[in-house]
């Protein structure tokens, strides 16, 4: 079977440690360069960020990029039996099952969510009310949506069905599938909109425009290898456009009567403060917590929100004097619950003090490094793998995407596909070359 060509690569800005050379940076500065007085009278709390905190968390963005790095200086042997199957016959069927599965379990979440809401009360004037009103802050839908584990749990495996079904679809065009995607898409949209959860359509949308840019034939052209160069650039509107869409309806209709700003001008100041205000929160409680021994928590969170554990409050019986709702406390007392991530670069240091908060982010970074380096040789596992984990690396400023409990459904399912698809009899000489990851200049 043949491997994906040596040297190739994704476009920089996809890869790991450009994914992270990309957004920390940037983000980081926003937090240091806004005064106090600044994050008072824009986002309502004070400046807890110090020179030391910004020097501990730029290192540790360092260190994870050590992390991110060291494994593409691996001399590679990979296993020909390991590839991608491209289009193998019994593997792409198999694959193709795989996602139709995904895409009904995804329904059944969704479907879920109407009947739980219905249960709850929640009537269509409810909704013409939200779009007529245009304010999601005071809206009662987040109410009547509240999430049941277990049932609305599903409709986080529409995460693997969009990364299956774009793998398909660039092998093999298929309009039930496009169609498909589009509805979970759209999904996914509508619960950003009335829910005010953007984080359901960006883990839809990240891992889509990986595959789409990172796998797959590589680029000829001249003017489309310039435009996969300048991705961040071309894509920065759309982004900044979306979340204006979406500021909208959460917060600018309240804020409007109390503000004295543009739209343009609060929204871009809004979404300044979602990334500086983590920061500044990761450093609150590094400082709220200096010589308190504690369990990790938000570093396992998935492990401690697991159905069954998270009703014992098992990590408030053992931790005794800290509960996992000691963080929502210190922001209220302190800081601005509205803003309240709480940094994904400050967690490691909170769960495991200084040395064993870098410990953590170079065995992390190393363990995507070394999918990234699989990823590049089109291996089957991490070609499915690496797109639900680049939406981790974009919000890492924010938060530890990888250890919330909402991947686990979609990593089950892509866990579940790979094993079913590579559990197909397909000779050697039946199976196709991997697909490329593609690269700016078109190696």
């Amino acid at each position: 079977m043949s491997r994906t060509r040596k040297g190739s690569s994704g476009p920089w800005w996809l890869s790991p440690a450009g994914t992270v050379g990309l957004i920390v940076p940037f983000t980081l500065a926003l937090a240091a360069f806004n005064s106090d007085g600044h994050f008072r009278a824009s986002w309502r709390t004070g400046k807890f960020l110090t020179s030391a905190d910004i020097a501990l968390f730029a290192a540790a963005a360092a260190v994870f990029v050590v992390g991110l790095v060291w494994p593409m200086l691996l001399r590679r042997n990979p296993r020909p039996d390991a590839q991608w199957p491209g289009s193998a016959e019994e593997r792409h069927v198999r694959l193709t099952k795989a996602a139709g599965v995904l895409f009904w379990a995804t329904m059944f979440g969704y479907i879920s969510f109407l009947v739980v809401g219905a249960a709850r009360g929640v009537r269509p004037a409810d909704l013409i009310t939200f779009i007529t009103k245009q304010d999601a802050y005071d809206s009662p839908l987040r109410t009547y949506f509240a999430p049941v584990a277990g049932l609305t749990t599903f409709t986080q495996v529409g995460i693997a069905y969009v990364i299956v079904a774009a793998l398909l679809l660039k092998q093999q065009r298929s309009a039930k599938v496009l169609r498909r995607v589009v509805l979970v898409v759209f999904l996914g949209l509508l619960r950003a909109l009335f829910l005010s959860e953007r984080l359901a359509l960006i883990e839809l949308a990240v891992p889509v425009v990986a595959v789409v840019f990172a796998v797959g034939t590589p680029v000829r052209r001249r003017s489309r290898q310039v435009l996969l160069q300048l991705g961040p650039v071309l894509f920065l509107p759309l982004v900044i456009g979306a979340f204006g869409v979406f500021e909208y309806f959460r917060s600018w209709v309240f804020y409007s009567a109390l503000k004295q700003q543009s739209f343009l001008e609060f929204m871009l100041d809004r979404l300044a403060g979602y990334y500086a205000t983590a920061y500044n929160n990761g450093a609150l409680a590094l400082q709220a917590a200096h010589g308190i021994p504690r369990l990790p928590y938000q570093s396992v969170e998935v492990l401690w929100t697991a159905p069954g554990v998270g009703a014992l409050d098992l990590y408030g019986r053992l931790s005794y004097h800290i509960s996992p709702t000691s963080y929502d406390t210190l922001l209220m007392q302190h800081a601005n619950p509205e803003f309240n991530s709480p940094g994904g670069l400050a967690i490691p240091f909170l769960d495991y003090g200084t040395v064993g908060g870098f410990v953590f982010l170079l065995l992390v970074g190393s363990l995507i490094g070394l999918v990234y380096r699989e990823l590049r040789d089109g291996t089957s596992w991490a070609t499915l793998l690496y797109p639900l984990l680049v939406t981790g690396l974009f919000e890492l400023p924010r938060y530890l995407y990888w250890a919330q409990g909402r991947i686990t459904p979609a990593l089950l399912g892509l866990v579940l596909t790979h094993w079913w698809m590579k559990s197909a009899k397909v000779p050697p000489s039946a199976a196709a070359p991997a697909p490329e990851l593609q690269d700016a200049h078109g190696r």
